[in-house]
């Protein structure tokens, strides 16, 4: 098992920029919000001035998702002060996933969440920080020589992968069991996420697990990400341990989210690389064909 290097408990974000550095595992896309080591100034001003505003305005409400919302919701992602709009957003995968067109945000926009009607403009800017955010991360031009973008090579990968996933092999692994039963200092995982509470679930029956997982894009950007450091032709899926490990060391925006150990002694990161080399393995095979996630 590979050793923690870095936890911070104080303030500090997956994604944020300056002297404080997220959690790793090792150096590495996976275990990394920013892999290229990239100042994320430049993606941090677009959503500062093009993106906080519509948000704010369109996602906020006592019910909903601002910051201090005293619904139900999880997903509080709008900041009350706009100058923590960018840090509070970015640490939330359920709404940007990794940061392709393939976006949960983007996901919900297209189907209308909550009635709720875009510009054509206030659309274009969001696709367009995102954009920034993937190309800064990663190291790469949008733009790839042989034409494909980071975001279009993303969507492959996935599709890809999401088509190759087996319920046996999910099975075989204890998935369900595995994330569901993990023990935090307030009760197990499935006591709030059963039913896929804060777009992510853990729920010890497989079958329902699997059905989740293997179609909803925002679920399985929670188990699962795109490696895009090498460009658009090596694209590849690999496990996502930057959502668990911001979780599991109350990085903000999740610093009221109850404590767990992670990687070590997690039956949840055992099962998951089981799964994860198996349908690898599907993949390599060819006996499968690609399936793309939904959006919604």
């Amino acid at each position: 098992m590979r050793t923690l290097l870095a936890l911070i408990a104080s303030a500090g974000l997956v994604g944020c920029v300056g002297s404080i550095d997220p959690p790793i595992l090792e150096d590495g896309p996976g275990t990394n919000p920013n892999p290229s080591g990239a100042d994320l100034t430049a993606a941090k001003a677009l959503f500062d001035t093009t993106v906080y505003s519509t948000l704010n305005a369109k996602c906020t409400g006592t019910a909903c998702h601002s910051e201090d919302a005293a619904g139900a919701t999880l997903t509080r992602f709008v900041a009350k002060d706009a100058a923590n709009g960018w840090t509070i957003a970015t640490g939330y995968v359920g709404l940007v996933g990794n940061f392709t067109s393939g976006a949960p945000i983007l996901g919900k926009i297209e189907n209308g969440h909550q009635n709720k009607t875009y510009t054509a403009d206030e659309k274009d800017k969001i696709v367009k920080w995102l954009a920034k955010e993937v190309e800064l991360r990663n190291g790469q031009t949008n733009t790839q020589p042989q034409g494909e973008t980071l975001s279009a090579a993303a969507d492959r990968v996935m599709a890809q992968f999401a088509g190759c996933m087996a319920l046996t092999d999910f099975t075989a692994a204890n998935m369900g069991p595995a994330w569901a039963n993990i023990n935090t200092n307030e009760g197990q995982c499935k006591r709030c996420h059963v039913n896929g509470e804060s777009m992510f679930i853990a729920n010890q029956d497989n079958t329902t697990a699997f059905g989740v997982i293997s179609t909803k894009k925002m679920y399985w950007l929670q188990y699962f990400t795109v490696d895009l450091t090498q460009g658009a032709a090596a694209a590849k899926v690999i496990p996502n341990d930057v959502s668990f490990l911001g979780v599991h060391a109350r990085l903000a925006p999740h610093q009221g989210h109850p404590t767990f150990t992670y990687p070590d002694n997690n039956a949840g990161y055992t099962a998951r690389k089981t799964f994860y080399d198996k349908t690898l393995a599907n993949i390599q095979a060819g006996q499968c064909q690609p399936k793309p996630l939904e959006n919604n």
